[in-house]
């Protein structure tokens, strides 16, 4: 749901950019484009179910829905007041704005039973509440405010210390900040607790669904303690979540962070990061892919685990897939005996290269085919002290690994490279055409109904 309420505001300048400043009958049809961009947006479908307009002021609700099915069960209601005056009073200070626009839960009886149940928790009366100001060129000032939260059920209580967080949209610039409180969970012997965690948003957007820019939460620290005594302790320091994402000659590139700068446990490691970044994937093609997904139920997509299924949303991202994309991950650790580091990735061949199908990337149909296109990298650097003080040094000890990674006593390293057909570990050549053989020319689908 939260990602939902983000969006709501996000979008609202361009929905209301134009709309009348007395006609609450001219505010309506922006309302509708509202619904449409946000309809865009998936997981969820959005639809307009009532709209009363007024001279100073309006109200609408909208229903919220898993799919856009005719039959497609309402999860929620949202009401929003809507007050599209030229000037109004705010804190005792005059604001002229195009219009104002508080967005709150309608609680009803669409709401589940269990939905109702956990809403007992918040502390206000309201969950949530958007308030969004538009001005007379369509740039938007936004906030977001979740309640505070307190639960317990038998002997587990779990506490959020609620949410805020502002945006401003100035044209296709977004640029947010907001604090997520603190949140514990408590029980069974056992205490988790995450400070509060500041968010940052930089984003501009390209085009539906294509935003470039920064975003990222850091928390300060978070800890585990036990009853069972400090062998179960362990606290995270300085740790966040970050992605940058760029766009140039119609292509996106992104990579996103996960890093804990210190790490105090009995485990042997100070500090650990992984990096995931995806490059050079096409714009149109991310577009067919948001398109056929807003055409999925949110449960199909999201949550289930039908393997069919899964191929399914997979395939629909394959047109943002083509020459040059790549996918490669990045894992760091270090400890009290150095560092380690091991790099891994696949790409797609340039379209100026040889092997690269005349008939595109919607041509290949076999493991050759497949293979032709695909590289292939993977680097291992390690301190062999940072190594040695963690389980890997059983693995390295196995001789499975020791024909790929070079041990010299103070260092492991590897190095492995796949590339028209042929793999190079360390610098040694081995041709897939002789150890795979006639399997190179299995069709793909074959082996996809395995």
């Amino acid at each position: 749901m939260k990602k939902l309420l983000l969006a709501i505001p996000l979008v609202a300048g361009a929905s209301w950019a134009g709309a009348s400043i007395y006609s609450g009958t001219q505010t309506q049809s922006a309302y509708d484009q509202l619904l449409v961009q946000l309809n865009e947006m998936k997981p969820l479908t959005l639809v307009n179910e009532s709209y009363s307009a007024g001279f100073l002021n309006s109200t609408a609700v909208t229903k919220v829905m898993d799919s856009a099915a005719p039959d497609a069960k309402v999860l929620f209601r949202l009401q929003h007041d809507i007050d599209h005056a030229p000037v109004a009073v705010v804190d005792s200070s005059v604001q002229v704005a195009e219009a104002r626009i508080k967005t709150t839960l309608l609680q009803d009886d669409s709401l589940s039973e269990s939905a109702i149940e956990f809403m007992q928790g918040f502390v206000e009366s309201e969950p949530f509440e958007i308030n969004t100001q538009v001005g007379y060129n369509g740039d938007t000032r936004n906030h977001l405010l979740v309640s505070a939260y307190h639960h317990q059920e038998d002997d587990i209580e779990v506490r959020f210390g609620g949410l805020y967080y502002n945006a401003d949209v100035v044209g296709d610039a977004v640029k947010g900040r907001g604090e997520l409180g603190e949140i514990t969970v408590d029980g069974q012997g056992n205490l988790l607790t995450v400070s509060s965690g500041v968010i940052t948003t930089d984003l501009t957007r390209i085009s539906q669904a294509v935003y470039a820019g920064l975003y990222g939460v850091e928390f300060d620290k978070l800890t585990v303690s036990s009853d069972e005594g400090a062998t179960f302790d362990f606290a995270l320091e300085s740790l966040g979540v970050n992605s940058d994402t760029t766009v140039a000659d119609d292509q996106l590139s992104t990579r996103a962070n996960i890093h804990v700068g210190k790490i105090d446990s009995q485990l042997p490691l100070d500090s650990a990061s992984l990096e995931v970044g995806m490059s050079n994937l096409s714009i149109s093609g991310i577009k067919q892919y948001v398109e056929a997904v807003s055409q999925m139920p949110m449960s199909d997509t999201m949550l289930s685990s039908d393997p069919e299924m899964i191929m399914e949303v997979m395939s629909t991202f394959l047109p943002a897939i083509g020459p040059g994309s790549a996918l490669d991950y990045k894992f760091k650790f270090s400890n009290a005996g150095g560092d380690a580091s091991l790099d891994y990735g696949i790409s797609v061949i340039e379209d100026s290269s040889p092997y690269y199908p005349v008939g595109g990337l919607a041509s290949i149909s076999t493991v050759r085919d497949l293979l032709n296109i695909t590289q292939f990298e993977a680097h291992l650097k390690a301190d062999a002290d940072a190594i040695d003080q963690t389980p890997l040094a059983m693995f390295m000890m196995a001789p499975q690994a020791q024909q790929v990674i070079v041990a010299d006593g103070s260092s492991y390293t590897a190095d492995i490279t796949l590339k028209e057909l042929i793999v190079y570990i360390n610098g040694n050549p081995l041709s897939l055409e002789l150890m795979m053989g006639e399997i190179l020319d299995t069709p793909i689908a074959q082996i996809t109904e395995i």
